[in-house]
Formats: C-alpha cells, structure tokens, sequence
C-alpha cells in the first residue's frame, strides 16, 4: 500500500514542484524587468538633455498696430523740444567735462506698458533697417528709466506681454552731472558700451557711448555749440526738418510715437538739451524687432549689464551647430551610447541619433552651400574634414570609434569658426545659400512625423512599443538640435529673413521644436488613437509637423 500510495503521490508533487518553480521564475523575471525599468527612469530623470529654453512662446501672429491705436505726441514734449533748442541757441550749456556736456539722445525708449507684439511692429514699420541686436530703454509715464530689453528677449516674449513683465532692471546709470573722467572709467571697468544718463528726477535723459568719452569729453563747449543741429520747431508742434545721428546705420527717424494698448500715451522725445548732439529718441514697443540704438546699461546705481560684442558673420550658426553634439559627447551622463556593449538606455540612445542626424544634415548643407558661392568654389579644408568625420557610423565600437571622430569633426567645426573671427572664412547669407538647409531640415521632419503617426511598418506589422519608443526619442533628439540651430538662423540670416518677411515664421519654426523638446513622459505610451491611454508618438507629431509647415511656409517665402 505504501508502494502504491508514494507511486500515486509522485506525479502529483511532480506537477505541483513545476507549478512553483514556474511561479518563482515568473516573479523574479517580472522583479528584473521592473529593477531595470526603474534605473532606466531614474537615468533619464536625471540625465536631460540640453534643451534651449526660451522664456514665453506664442504662435498667433504678430498684432497688427493701426493709426487708430498709434500714439500721438503730445504738446508738453514738444515744448520740451523748443526749449531745449533755444537753450542751444542762448549758449546755456552745461557744465564743461560732465556726462549732460557729451550725451547723446540717439536711442530708444519703450513705454513700460506696451505689449511686445506692439513694440515688434512698431519697430518694423519705423524701423526696418535697423538689424543690430542692441537693447532698447524701458521707461515709465513720466520717462523714469526703468529697465531695457533686448532683441531675443522681444523674439521669445509672448505678443501680449506688456514690456515691464520681462525687462531686465539690473542696469547701471550715471547722473547728468557726473564727470566726465568718472563716466569713462565705470564704461572702462564694467567693459560698457553705452551708459544711459539720467538727471535729478531719475528721467532718462540721453546716453554716452564709449566713442563719445573718447573724443567729445576733451572739446570744448562752444565747439559743441558749433556742431549741434539747430532745427526750428513751431508753436503749433510742428516739426522742423533737422538731421539725427542715425541708429546703427538706419535712417534716424523725429517723433515717432509707440503704440500703447490703443491708449493715447504721449511718445517720449528727448531734444538734446544743452549742446548735446541733437538726434530723436523714440518711444516705441519693445519686442522681437531688432532693437534700436543705444546697448543699454543698468538701472539706478544697480550692477552693469555688459552689451555683448557683435560676432563675426557665422559664428553663431556655427556654435549652434556645434553645442548639441559636444554636449551628448562630452556633458551627457555615460558619453555617447548608441555603440555600447550593454545597452540599458535605448531611450537615449535614440535621442543622440536624432541629433547627430541634425549635426550631419546641417555640416553638409555649410560645407557645400552656405561656405560656397556657387558649384565652382573651392570647399573649405575643415568643413569637408568635419562633414567625413560625421559620416562615420554611430554604432562602431572602435575601428575608428565614432566618439572619436565626431569630436574631430567638432574641433573642425572650431578651427572654421576660428577663421570666421578673423575674417578668412567664408559665410554666405543669400536665399539661395539657406534653402538648402531648410529643404534638410524639412525632409528630416517628414521622416520623423512618418514615424510618429505610422500604425504598423513597412513588412504589415504593428509597431511595437519598443520601436514605438525610439521614434519617439530619435524624433525629440532632432526637435531639440534643430530648434538650437534655428535660433542661430534667425542670428546669423537676419537681415536675409527680414528682407522677405519671414522672420515671424522662422520664430513660428523655433517655438514648435522646443514645444517638441519640451515634452517629457515618464513611460511611452503606444495606445490606440481612440484608446484611454495616452500616444505619446502622437502627441509628439503635432509640434513636429507644425515646425515642419512653418520650415516649409519659409522656404516659398525665400524662393520668391
């Protein structure tokens, strides 16, 4: 009987020692793929990428600014005119060797309410040959000087925003009375192009350019008489025609009002009072539009803000090019992962490939179209050097190692923008030089939006959620390295964007690839379109495909 019972039992305890070592296997299989899913997001938690981060975005246009809601200016100011031209003419000049004695009124002033979609197209309308980014003075009612704004912080600020909710205040002034001797070695020590004046009240009154405490501070002040434009005005508020001190190369224009809200605000005119060079100050909205003259320096007594020295043509695009692939190569957490042996970070992975692909698209398009004036050129040394050195595959472990070569192709990268500096470059701006890599950047987009939509691959497959995964990340690589490079675009193709008009575009552009950049989802998620779960390829193809219309709306602008 025991036989026959332990014969029974054996086959019993047979299935039920196969039941539990099935469940332990189970378990512990389903405890490793949990452990790895959790380092994996506790890596790509704190392992993000160098998104450039803009401050406010917008994508309706820019608001269109009618004579109705232009501002008028009033008659106080243009007393303030007369009786500053008549001070002129009496010889009631200032103090010799003082900050009033060298002044210039040759900048602009924004009143402190105006919205950056006013100030913008205010600026193109009086404006539009003004390029430089140089900052524009923020001012009050009563023109105190209140801060200033420069030209990015007008591009990226949504259109609503009125200029006081993003102006920077940490500026430094000097007074009116404040010698000379004492205005060149702050403008020396602080390394200050411009350093706006104000007087008692703390209204600003004019500024002083370093060229200004070079030469003007030794003359004279009857000289100073002798050289001041003497313009007539009328009782009436007439304005006399007088010459003005141009704005960086661009006609200077008298008394053009800012628009403020559809409020009738009366624009801010300082008449050089005293001797000083007698040019039109402008009250006018501050946004996007290349600012006017002037660099601002600080506020009140507060810490220098230092203007920033104009790069050579190129340079920007070039660092743009070169920042989101150093930063994978050499900032990144792990260095560059797509040929690791151990590939625990395919998320990663994904997003270093979408910007090298940008890294390439954009080195070929300098090497053969932008450096180059046309088939017959010559190609630059480095750039060809660079554009083989990005070719190498990205999933090489050595033989040559591709960390090795892209960061050849970067040092390349650097000796042309080193040649760029001293003018032995060659950077071409014309429509026909930046399509190209617009029809790049295009294509690229095309193929990334495919990706993101696609419900099932080429072979009638579904896509899987670990493909589903790296679309998703090789597409936000792309989205973050091409938003980089745009910026620069719109630095370094000014003047050939404006020219067509598609500068709000090209912003349009820009604002849909952070947008893409900026979306972060602890776990991809592949649902079905009309499924409760998310589709975060989805949700992604929605800022692709609108930069991707934006880039391509830019391109017909150029072509025509």
């Amino acid at each position: 009987m025991e036989n026959s019972n332990n014969s029974e039992n054996g086959p019993v305890q047979d299935i039920e020692f196969k039941r539990f070592a099935t469940k332990r296997i189970i378990v512990v299989t389903l405890l490793a793929v949990v452990a790895l899913w959790v380092v994996s997001a506790v890596l790509g938690f704190f392992d993000k990428p160098a998104d450039v981060q803009i401050a406010h975005k917008s994508i309706g246009p820019v608001k269109h600014v009618t004579p109705a809601t232009t501002a008028q200016p009033e008659a106080a100011h243009n007393q303030k005119k007369i009786a500053a031209h008549q001070a002129i003419e009496s010889g009631d000049q200032p103090a010799e060797k003082t900050a009033e004695s060298i002044m210039s009124a040759d900048f602009i002033a924004l009143d402190k309410d105006l919205t950056a979609g006013d100030a913008i197209a205010y600026l193109k309308k009086e404006h539009p040959d003004i390029t430089r980014p140089f900052y524009l003075f923020v001012v009050d009612g009563q023109e105190n000087l209140l801060g200033m704004v420069s030209l990015k912080q007008l591009m990226f600020a949504a259109s609503d925003s009125a200029l006081e909710n993003f102006m920077t205040t940490d500026i430094m002034t000097v007074n009116t009375g404040t010698d000379t001797e004492a205005v060149k070695n702050r403008m020396t020590e602080h390394h200050l192009k411009v350093v706006p004046v104000i007087d008692k009240t703390q209204k600003l009154v004019g500024v002083v350019k370093a060229d200004q405490v070079i030469h003007l501070a030794q003359k004279a002040p009857a000289e100073s008489v002798a050289h001041a434009p003497g313009p007539a005005h009328t009782a009436t508020g007439e304005k006399a025609e007088h010459p003005s001190l141009p704005l960086h190369g661009a006609p200077a224009a008298v008394e053009h009002p800012a628009p403020t809200h559809g409020k009738p605000s009366a624009a801010k005119h300082a008449a050089p009072s005293h001797g000083a060079p007698a040019t039109a100050k402008h009250t006018a909205p501050t946004h996007g539009a290349p600012a006017a003259a002037g660099h601002a320096a600080p506020t009140h007594g507060a810490d220098p803000v230092e203007e920033p020295e104009p790069k050579a043509k190129g340079v920007a695009f070039v660092e743009a090019t070169i920042k989101p692939l150093e930063y994978e190569l050499d900032e990144r957490f792990w260095g560059w992962r797509p040929n690791d042996i151990l590939d625990f970070t395919d998320n990663v992975n994904s997003f270093q490939l979408g910007v090298l692909e940008v890294t390439r698209r954009t080195v070929v398009s300098l090497t053969e179209r932008i450096s180059r004036t046309g088939s017959t050129a010559a190609f630059d040394s480095n750039l060809e050097n660079a554009m083989n050195w990005f070719m190498v595959k990205s999933n090489r472990y050595w033989f040559p190692s591709p960390e090795s070569k892209y960061k050849a192709g970067l040092e390349e990268l650097k000796t042309y923008k080193k040649k760029l500096e001293k003018g032995e470059g060659n950077f071409h701006t014309r429509p026909d030089n930046l399509i190209p890599l617009l029809m790049a950047y295009e294509d690229l987009l095309g193929s990334c939006e495919e990706n993101l939509v696609k419900a099932e691959e080429d072979d009638g497959s579904p896509v899987s959620f670990f493909l589903a995964d790296n679309y998703f990340y090789y597409a936000q690589g792309v989205a973050s390295a091409m938003g980089t490079i745009l910026e620069a675009v719109h630095e370094d193709f000014l003047i050939t964007v404006e020219s067509r008009r598609g500068s709000e575009v090209l912003h349009h552009a820009i604002v849909s690839c952070h947008h893409a950049a900026e979306i972060h989802p602890w776990v991809i998620t592949n649902s079905n379109l009309s499924g409760v779960l998310a589709n975060h390829r989805a949700n992604l193809a929605a800022p692709m495909s609108h930069a991707r219309f934006y880039i391509n709306v830019l391109i017909k602008t150029l072509s025509t």
